[in-house]
C-alpha cells in the first residue's frame, strides 16, 4: 500500500501522454482548444499526483523507509522518466517551428520541471536521512542535493546514491 502514490507518480506521465493524443484526435488537431485542455488536465494531474507525492517523499521516513528504499525510488523514476524527457525534447524541437507551437513551450518546461521536481524529492528526502546517520560527507550530500534539480545530472546522481548505499543500514 506503502508503494502505490510512487506506482502511480510513476504511470502518470505515460497516462497523461495517453490523454493528450485522446484530446488531440477529439479536437482534430493540435487547436487552442486542444492546448486549453491539456491544460488544465496537467493542473489536474499535478494538484492530485506530482504535488502529493512531493511531500509523500518525506512522509515515508514514518513508514520506517530509509534513505536505501528512497534512493531506489527516486532512481526508478528518473530512469522510467527518461523516454518522457525525450518526447517532450522532440516535441518541443519540432513545435518551435510552428506559430502555434511556440506557445507550447513554457508548457513543455513547466511539465518538465514537476516531472522532475516530483521524482527528486524522493532523492532529496534519501539525503536528508543519509546527513542523519553521518555516513556521506556534507560535500556529498550537497553536491547530490544540487544534481537531483538539473536534467541528465538527477540520473546520473540517482543511479550513484542507490548503487553507493544500497547495501548500507
Amino acid at each position: 500500500m506503502k508503494k502505490v502514490p510512487m506506482i502511480i507518480l510513476l504511470l502518470a506521465p505515460y497516462v497523461f501522454l495517453l490523454i493528450c493524443i485522446g484530446i488531440c484526435m477529439a479536437e482534430k488537431g493540435f487547436t487552442a482548444d486542444a492546448i486549453e485542455m491539456i491544460g488544465w488536465t496537467f493542473l489536474g494531474m499535478f494538484l492530485l499526483i506530482l504535488f502529493p507525492n512531493m511531500i509523500y517523499a518525506f512522509i515515508l521516513k514514518r513508514f520506517g523507509y530509509g534513505h536505501r528504499k528512497l534512493f531506489f525510488w527516486n532512481m526508478l523514476l528518473k530512469l522510467c522518466n527518461i523516454p518522457i524527457y525525450v518526447l517532450v525534447f522532440a516535441v518541443g524541437a519540432f513545435a518551435s517551428a510552428m506559430i502555434l507551437g511556440i506557445m507550447l513551450l513554457p508548457f513543455l518546461v513547466i511539465f518538465d520541471y514537476s516531472l522532475l521536481l516530483s521524482s527528486s524529492m524522493y532523492g532529496v528526502s534519501g539525503l536528508r536521512s543519509l546527513s542523519k546517520t553521518g555516513k556521506a560527507s556534507k560535500a556529498g550530500i550537497v553536491i547530490n542535493g544540487i544534481c537531483q534539480f538539473l536534467f541528465v545530472f538527477d540520473v546520473i546522481s540517482a543511479a550513484y546514491l542507490y548503487i553507493r548505499f544500497r547495501k548500507s543500514y
